[in-house]
């Protein structure tokens, strides 16, 4: 079968790979569709040239954890599915067929098409984040960063009922997505009033929650600035850089809570108050999606055949990409 390799630095090619058969509690699945999850794949391939010499990656490497298909093959011990199930599956890899335990996969409603299942894992990470921000009617919220993941937490924001939501992003275009997606207010980290316009929207309080999705130190500290009294920052961005915090003034004094949201921060047997598991948060996904109260269609930017990798991967490093990207591994 054929998988997408990172042999080397700016360099991704369509490679052969193995397959094997599940053992009894596994499930084997042809993908249909993946989803490139820019920041992580761009570490991986750039060999995390943007950051630290502790965190570095080499060669070769693989990813690819958001993904989508239908079930070829099922272990001996395996009661919740059979050959023909369309699921969206985490940790398959980019590649044409994957063998994964069964608890890696959830089944589909027939209404929830595979294009949009392929971004669930991804767009989960969003949901943990805007759930440890404890959301309550009334709140202002900044999403920082209008990436895939910020705009996921625009989303999921609107859904919460905020009051208002503000979104950031240097991009003009992504702050027009973001509007159209939900937000009530989108503007440009570089204005000179950037926190005046925020104070003015919160009615001089500032933003009770912000979720930072950019992973940069600077827009960590501009969004200290901007949180109210008692607010929280999510750390859903990964800084991969040292990072200069005035704890003093900026978190301890107004008593500010930094919150880490990596998407391995969060339980991972049993779902509690503000804080799901993975699969839990997938499953309240695909079933908002099944209800028509979420859409990604809109996120959707760009669908390629994996023979194409390289070329994606070659705009990813250079900081060139659109939002949501898939592989359509139908066109092998």
């Amino acid at each position: 079968m054929k998988g997408i390799v990172f042999v080397s630095k700016y360099n991704a090619e369509l490679c052969e790979m193995s397959d094997r058969l599940p053992e009894e509690n596994e499930v084997r699945i042809a993908l249909k569709y993946s989803a490139v999850s820019a920041g992580t794949e761009r570490a991986l391939i750039t060999a995390n040239e943007d950051g630290d010499e502790t965190c570095k990656f080499g060669f070769p490497s693989y990813s690819g954890y958001s993904g989508s298909g239908i079930i070829t093959h099922v272990g001996k011990k395996v009661k919740e599915f059979k050959p023909g199930d369309r699921v969206m599956v985490h940790g398959a890899g980019h590649k044409q067929f994957s063998t994964v335990d069964e608890k890696e996969a959830i089944k589909l409603p027939d209404n929830v098409e595979l294009d949009e299942a392929a971004f669930t894992i991804i767009s989960g990470f969003s949901l943990a984040a805007v759930r440890k921000a404890k959301v309550e009617l009334g709140h202002n919220c900044l999403v920082v960063g209008l990436g895939l993941l910020g705009l996921f937490a625009v989303k999921f924001l609107k859904l919460c009922g905020a009051l208002n939501i503000i979104a950031a992003d240097f991009n003009p275009e992504r702050r027009d997505l973001a509007k159209k997606m939900g937000a009530d207010y989108a503007l440009d980290p570089r204005d000179e009033n950037y926190k005046e316009k925020i104070m003015e929207i919160t009615s001089g309080k500032g933003v009770d929650s912000v979720i930072e999705v950019t992973g940069n130190p600077n827009a960590l500290t501009q969004c200290l600035k901007c949180t109210a009294r008692f607010g929280k920052v999510i750390l859903l961005g990964c800084t991969r850089q040292l990072t200069q915090v005035d704890f003093y003034h900026d978190v301890h004094c107004p008593g500010i809570e930094l919150i880490g949201a990596h998407s391995g921060a969060r339980n991972r047997l049993e779902s509690s108050p503000g804080n799901w598991t993975e699969m839990d948060d997938c499953r309240t996904i695909i079933s908002y999606l099944s209800k028509g109260k979420l859409d990604f269609h809109d996120i959707i930017s760009e669908v390629h055949a994996p023979s194409e990798a390289h070329n994606v991967y070659e705009r990813l490093s250079k900081n060139q990409f659109p939002i949501g990207v898939l592989f359509d591994w139908n066109e092998i």
